[in-house]
């Protein structure tokens, strides 16, 4: 089984308002210096990784969070796609929990999750398959940055709908996506012959995967989630 491409998901780093517990949504809030020295050291873990293509939600805390892992690669261009903007909470953004989950000005669950699978199949699905007959052998490597709420769902869509592989003991009982958390997809053609017999197989492999922050402070809930399960 060879391995063509791994997509490596990376939530921002922490921002004042994730430390006050306040609902962002879209607000674009900045990363404070815990979640500069968070990228940084996400970089550093990634510094050995050849990294062919990167994608970034274009809210500041996720495109600063993806600048600064790539100063270790000055040659990749960072496209950044409103489609993988953190869910819109509309008049909660700047308020905190518990809050209303009827109020109408909040974006559907529903519609962020169509536009970040929507990203996925403009974006990756193509890229993906178009390394299936690829001469060289080299893995390529996709860097995408976002945000708690939408990595969360989205992984959680495609694993539920059989897109994605995943072991349960990866997913656990109550998953979390830490500020600057990893989780990697890994893309492998299985079976041989004609066209036909072939497959590409997508399989979750790190899923919030916080371990290269070992030594930092590391938030492990999402204000924005929490407040309206309160």
């Amino acid at each position: 089984m060879t391995v063509i491409a791994r997509l490596y998901v990376i939530r921002h780093g922490e921002t004042e308002w994730n430390r006050a517990r306040i609902i962002q949504g879209q607000a674009d809030s900045k990363l404070n210096d815990l979640g500069e020295t968070q990228a940084a050291t996400t970089g550093e873990a990634l510094k050995a990784i050849q990294f062919d293509k990167a994608f970034t939600s274009d809210l500041s805390r996720a495109s600063k969070t993806a600048e600064i892992i790539l100063q270790h690669h000055p040659d990749v261009v960072l496209v950044k796609d409103r489609a993988l903007r953190e869910r819109f909470m509309g008049k909660l953004q700047g308020t905190k929990g518990p809050a209303n989950k009827s109020e109408p000005s909040l974006e559907p669950e529903e519609a962020m999750l169509g536009r970040s699978v929507g990203w996925y199949d403009r974006e990756i699905v193509p890229y993906v398959s178009s390394l299936a007959d690829n001469p060289d052998g080299r893995t390529r490597n996709i860097l995408v940055t976002s945000h708690g709420w939408l990595i969360s769902s989205f992984l959680k869509s495609m694993i539920a709908t059989g897109v994605f592989e995943c072991a349960e003991d990866l997913l656990g009982s109550t998953p979390k996506i830490p500020n600057a958390s990893l989780s990697v997809v890994e893309y492998s053609m299985v079976g041989s012959g004609s066209d036909s017999e072939r497959r590409i197989r997508a399989t979750v492999v790190k899923y919030g995967d916080a371990s290269h922050l070992q030594g930092t402070q590391i938030l492990r809930d999402n204000a924005d989630m929490d407040a309206l399960r309160s």
